[in-house]
């Protein structure tokens, strides 16, 4: 008699395998069977020999056993711990004594395994240990400093280190750094030293010939003297204008790496930003994959903060109500966005050709406004004189309601907004995009939600990561808005 066919013995059994339901789906009764002939309890079912801290899978065909790994993705992220570190982070009272008796800091004791930080973090809070107290205070001294700003930032300011600070307090740099910012302790930049070689990558240097074959004032490169220390990669002093060429590689978040200066965080890009606008300079951050992908829009906006693009005068244009397929080919063609979703999409002709867009739809974010003014280009090469103005005042004719709208403050000051009787109503933080493991392209954030990449039992970012993927932060936005009675 077959036991599937015995319903008290199919009952049974998985009555007393049902422990198997929280690490696995869709088990077969033969699969179940195997676990119970062979005493296997909740306390000794096999681990992932990955380090991820989920149980091994069973083999579809009982008598094969236990797989090593979770599944394929564990297997090939495998090579990067070992057995010997596996059975020590498995093992509870090893990491116990570790990180509570020894009071290692987590990234030490991934070093002294050979393993990065994340699976240490795993197996802490598959042990219970991550949540305690005593877990987090290294010694009675480090605890005193970091908690007294006056004691950290005068030793700070003695021109230690975060690694020489950390290093003296038995702590880490990560530490450290968190507690600066917690403190909002002015930080050094990070880039703040002399360079005996000046490394500039092809890609940058096409930028820096690009600008020298249609500006003829004069061009600092690799400029240190401005902002102290700091690097500025073009700037260009009669228009007070600054580029910055953002490699997607050297300039993506790399909490994992030893040098501060390679640590491009969540403000990097801010705070040049703001360290040029203190000494009157707008500086315009260019990602490497606008170059390579856009570059006719990005040198038509270099040319238009320059003065270089033919200028044509909105008064002489015609406007115009553009249809779905024009808007998106003239936003993909002219706007380093590209394309929108808008509803209401205006345009300015000359001579039969649209050479001016603004794009809006109801608001999205801010629903204290009504709509938004989600785009807004000119053709390639030309300025349109007056042509926001113009469109802006013709949409305010045509439709009734406030508006809201968003400056990139890696491209722009707002100063268009202000020019039409917008106010600044809030300035955004920084937000990020993600990067794959070739640092070709920076994909948006929305793609990588915990619920689209099944980050079920780690953080949005972790899971990014085991896919390959790293973030890049941006300088955050500008949010103008504009309130009005309909003139219509």
């Amino acid at each position: 008699m077959k036991i599937a066919a015995n319903k008290d013995y199919r009952k049974e059994i998985e009555d007393k395998t049902s422990f198997l339901d929280s690490y696995y789906e869709g088990l077969k009764l033969k699969q179940r069977a195997y676990v119970l002939l062979n005493e296997l309890t909740e306390e000794n079912l096999p681990y992932c020999k990955c380090g991820c801290g989920k149980r091994a899978s069973i083999n579809r065909e009982p008598d094969k056993g236990f797989s090593d790994y979770f599944n394929e993705e564990c297997h090939r992220r495998a090579p990067k711990i070992s057995d010997d570190a596996l059975n020590k982070l498995s093992n509870r009272q090893w990491l116990f004594e570790q990180r509570i008796v020894l009071k290692k800091a987590i990234e030490t004791i991934g070093s002294e395994l050979g393993v990065s930080h994340i699976p240490v973090k795993k197996w802490l809070k598959k042990h219970n240990i991550d949540n305690l107290v005593d877990a987090r205070r290294r010694n009675t001294v480090a605890t005193e400093i970091f908690n007294d700003k006056e004691k950290l930032e005068n030793l700070y300011n003695s021109g230690m280190t975060c690694e020489a600070i950390a290093e003296s307090l038995n702590s880490t740099r990560g530490t450290v750094s968190r507690w600066l910012v917690y403190h909002d302790i002015e930080r050094r930049a990070s880039n703040s030293y002399e360079r005996t070689i000046n490394k500039v990558s092809g890609e940058e240097r096409e930028l820096i010939d690009f600008i020298g074959e249609i500006y003829s004032d004069e061009i600092l490169t690799s400029n240190r003297s401005v902002l102290n220390g700091r690097e500025l990669d073009v700037y260009l002093p009669k228009h007070n204008l600054a580029i910055e060429y953002d490699g997607l590689y050297s300039h993506s978040y790399k909490p994992w790496a030893e040098s501060e200066s390679l640590i491009k965080g969540q403000n990097y890009h801010l705070s040049k930003t703001l360290d040029c606008e203190k000494h009157g300079i707008q500086l315009i951050h260019v990602f490497s994959d606008e170059w390579n992908y856009r570059q006719n829009i990005v040198k038509s906006i270099i040319k238009s903060k320059l003065g270089l693009n033919e200028r044509i005068y909105a008064r002489k244009c015609n406007i115009v109500v553009v249809d779905i397929d024009c808007k998106n080919k003239f936003l993909n063609d002219n706007h380093i966005q590209g394309e929108d979703k808008s509803g209401i999409k205006l345009g300015l002709e000359y001579e039969g050709n649209l050479v001016c867009l603004m794009t809006f739809n109801r608001s999205r974010f801010n629903k204290n406004y009504e709509w938004e003014l989600v785009r807004f280009c000119n053709s390639g090469g030309l300025n349109v004189v007056g042509g926001f103005s113009r469109l802006l005042s013709y949409f305010r004719h045509e439709y009734s309601g406030s508006i809201v709208s968003y400056a990139d403050r890696r491209y722009s000051n707002g100063g268009v907004y202000a020019k039409n009787g917008f106010d600044l109503i809030r300035v955004n933080k920084p937000g990020y995009y993600y990067v794959d493991k070739n640092y070709l392209v920076r994909h948006n954030r929305m793609k990588f939600q915990k619920k689209l990449i099944g980050a079920y039992d780690c953080t949005e970012y972790e899971k990014a990561r085991e896919m390959g993927f790293n973030k890049i932060f941006d300088c955050g936005s500008l949010c103008f808005g504009l309130n009005y009675v309909s003139e219509k």
